[in-house]
């Protein structure tokens, strides 16, 4: 059987372990509702027994001979945690060996994603094989890739997150069934002498013999359960990132909410999401036509309902990309401050700030996306469970001159500036001198290219360092700017 020509269908495999943790059945119970709930689910199998390997040979054979042949294996391990659809979240790379990320419980907590290194003499001068974890590759895709610093399962949206290896562990891989039958009779799974452990060894087989290609999604992550008392590190650790926890969404909670943000149902919201959402505001400009565009005052495209609708679409999308949240892990730290966002777009910046316990104004002038910040505020006040700041949304009036002067300890503008005509950006950039207080921060982001393929930017690239400097801030790095 070829990929992708079986039904799709995903049969669980669990490896029990002699202590079998609570959180697991309510986490094993979430992977198979998830599955049901796709279409995917063919039921799961648990093998106990002293030796790993011999337990997943028997859950190997089960599947095979299973009446409905499902197309897919997923070991799971039943000591960790992980996200309720990794199934379709490895599924969807439609590879023959492919696992989630996770880490090994040593003084190192070195990833489960392998390269080969040149074999060595063990300790019994045996020859045996040696394996390079991917620290580097690891390392450098979580700290650009916006995931909170949790130990625990948690996964983004990123078309960058698969990574050819040479072993994976089996804590959380999903097999083809052309694999295990291109290895028959077995055994499948064995430990070898030298200490090289059934999973290393399956990759290791299946792709030299056989030629199977292997590989880790290392944006689905699962985390350990602990047996040891975890302390106050561990809370400050979730508790810091708590801002990031309850803003981050996936693009099937992006659906979710467009369908009870419109009141709409999900299937026509997952339809409209689908088509072009990238650049969804970007399409909408060049709808309007060159002529109109010139005619009409750029204010007045930004405030209209249908550019609201576009850009929940768009924004949706930009937000969840690593860029933007590697943007949103700089500004963890701050909190208990007053601060002010301009142009807050679907308010993920200013709702982390919220959440972070900051006294948070989010201007943004379109009524659509005002109306989807507090759809989603609503939404965190109803799901979390410690205290947060406040939250004022506003619109023009920020700019009024009753508005409140040197009151703010930090301004924040991502990907917004470059919307502004040179007479808007430099009354906004003046008007933030001034409430701002002296010491404060002006925090920002800039796309000042690429008009061709954002038609709405300004590029005002060789004037920007120089208005900063007018209106009263010293720039402290391309990203931020001290109010003198």
């Amino acid at each position: 059987m070829n990929i992708g020509e079986g039904n799709g269908k995903v049969y669980v495999g669990i490896p029990r372990e002699r202590m079998y943790f609570p959180e697991f059945v309510d986490n094993r119970d979430r992977v198979l509702k998830s599955l049901q709930l796709a279409g995917l689910s063919c039921g799961y199998y648990q093998a106990s027994g002293h030796r790993v390997d011999r337990n997943r040979d028997r859950i190997a054979k089960v599947f095979l001979e299973h009446k409905d042949q499902p197309e897919w294996l997923l070991f799971l391990d039943s000591d960790m945690e992980h996200i309720d659809d990794i199934g379709q979240r490895l599924v969807r790379w439609q590879k023959p060996i492919v696992a989630g990320l996770y880490f090994y419980r040593n003084e190192w907590h070195d990833p489960f994603v392998y390269r080969n290194a040149p074999p060595q003499l063990d300790e019994y001068n045996r020859m045996q094989r040696v394996w390079a974890p991917m620290r580097d590759e690891v390392y450098d895709f979580i700290t650009t890739s916006g995931i909170p610093r949790v130990d625990r399962a948690c996964a983004i949206n990123s078309e960058n997150g698969l990574v050819e290896c040479d072993a994976v562990a089996t804590g959380t891989m999903l097999i083809h069934r052309s694999v295990l039958e291109a290895m028959l009779p077995g055994p499948w799974f064995e430990y070898v002498t030298g200490g090289n452990s059934e999973d290393m060894m399956f990759c290791a087989v299946a792709k030299e013999k056989y030629g199977f290609s292997v590989f880790c999604d290392l944006s689905t992550i699962s985390g350990h359960f602990a047996l040891v008392s975890e302390g106050y590190s561990e809370f400050l650790n979730i508790y810091e990132q708590r801002g990031i926890q309850h803003t981050i969404y996936t693009r099937q909670d992006a659906v979710d909410m467009l369908a009870e943000f419109y009141q709409q149902p999900v299937a026509s919201m997952d339809r409209w999401f689908e088509h072009g959402e990238q650049m969804a505001f970007a399409d909408y400009w060049r709808g309007l036509g060159d002529e109109f565009v010139k005619t009409v005052p750029e204010h007045e495209i930004y405030t209209n309902k249908d550019a609201g609708n576009a850009y929940v679409k768009e924004l949706l999308y930009w937000n969840a990309t690593p860029e933007f949240g590697a943007l949103r892990k700089r500004f963890i730290p701050i909190r208990n401050a007053n601060v002010i966002e301009i142009g807050a777009g679907i308010g993920t910046l200013s709702l982390q700030l919220m959440i972070q316990h900051n006294n948070v104004t989010a201007v943004e002038i379109n009524p659509v996306l005002r109306d989807f910040i507090a759809f989603r505020e609503q939404k965190i006040k109803d799901n979390i469970e410690t205290a947060i700041g406040g939250l004022r949304i506003i619109g023009d009036e920020w700019l009024s001159p009753t508005f409140s002067h040197a009151r703010y300890d930090a301004a924040f503008s991502i990907d917004v500036f470059e919307h502004m005509p040179i007479e808007d950006l430099r009354r906004t950039i003046y008007f933030l001198a001034g409430i701002i207080r002296p010491g404060g921060r002006l925090h920002y982001h800039a796309n000042w290219k690429q008009q061709d393929i954002f038609p709405m930017h300004h590029d005002h690239s060789e004037v920007f360092a120089k208005l900063l400097i007018n209106a009263g801030f010293y720039s402290l790095s391309p990203f931020e700017a001290l109010r003198m």
